[in-house]
């Protein structure tokens, strides 16, 4: 009788040794980053308990080799993290779909949209991405500079009807050399000034999805099965 094989998802550790491996093939500096931080927050926590080792106190020693150990796992832990997001993004710029597995993440927090784009070229593959938050309205243009302008510009001018007198930010992940890198999208996004409580982040994001505007993406980075990964 044949043995039913189970699939066991992997480990925790399994994922994290994963993501380490991944990190260092997409960006080898990554590794001499992390190993850096690490060693850091090691030297600093074994000088000071050396120091109460040789006064004799003992405890504190002791509880220090503890906050030492915990302090370089959570310093490991934020900088893969941060190393891993940054050697994603690098990887899926120029990709069509790569903005909106960025909004994926930005969703996550005080945003209402979606990470599909709400309108398309299908012959150039210039895309606008829509979401509303504690900024307002953010539309995010992808693919060429012109091309994408031209789509940002419809919806502006669609949603001075929907939402008067919300602000309506436009962003650019684009070829051009005035545009943002994909890495930097969501710090963009989130240092835009605050202007829209939650409440009306509601209404707003009732009112745009009404729309019922939701075109499926270009083939390239699918959001939905991309993972960015968390901070």
């Amino acid at each position: 009788m044949a043995k039913k094989i189970e699939n066991k998802e992997p480990s925790q550790v399994a994922q994290i040794i994963t993501v380490l491996k991944r990190t260092i093939e997409l960006d080898r500096k990554n590794l001499w980053i992390i190993l850096g931080s690490v060693l850091l927050v090691l030297g600093v926590g074994v000088g000071f308990t050396t120091s109460f080792f040789q006064a004799g106190n003992w405890i504190t020693g002791i509880l220090l080799i503890i906050l030492t150990l915990l302090a370089v796992f959570v310093t490991f832990s934020l900088v893969l993290t941060r190393r891993a997001e940054k050697a994603a993004y690098s990887s899926w710029e120029g990709q069509l779909g790569a903005v909106g597995a960025v909004l994926q993440s930005v969703l996550r927090r005080n945003w209402r949209g979606s990470e599909q784009p709400v309108a398309v070229n299908p012959k150039s593959r210039d895309a606008v991405y829509r979401i509303v938050g504690p900024a307002g309205i953010v539309l995010v243009g992808e693919g060429h500079q012109n091309g994408s302008q031209v789509l940002v510009d419809a919806e502006r001018r669609k949603l001075v009807k929907i939402a008067p007198g919300v602000p309506v930010h436009a962003l650019y992940v684009t070829e051009s050399a005035h545009a943002l890198k994909l890495a930097d999208l969501r710090k963009a996004i989130n240092k835009l000034p605050k202007s829209l409580k939650r409440t009306e982040i509601r209404v707003v994001g009732a009112r745009l999805a009404a729309l019922g505007v939701n075109l499926p993406i270009p083939k390239g980075i699918d959001p939905r099965r991309a993972r960015p990964v968390r901070k």
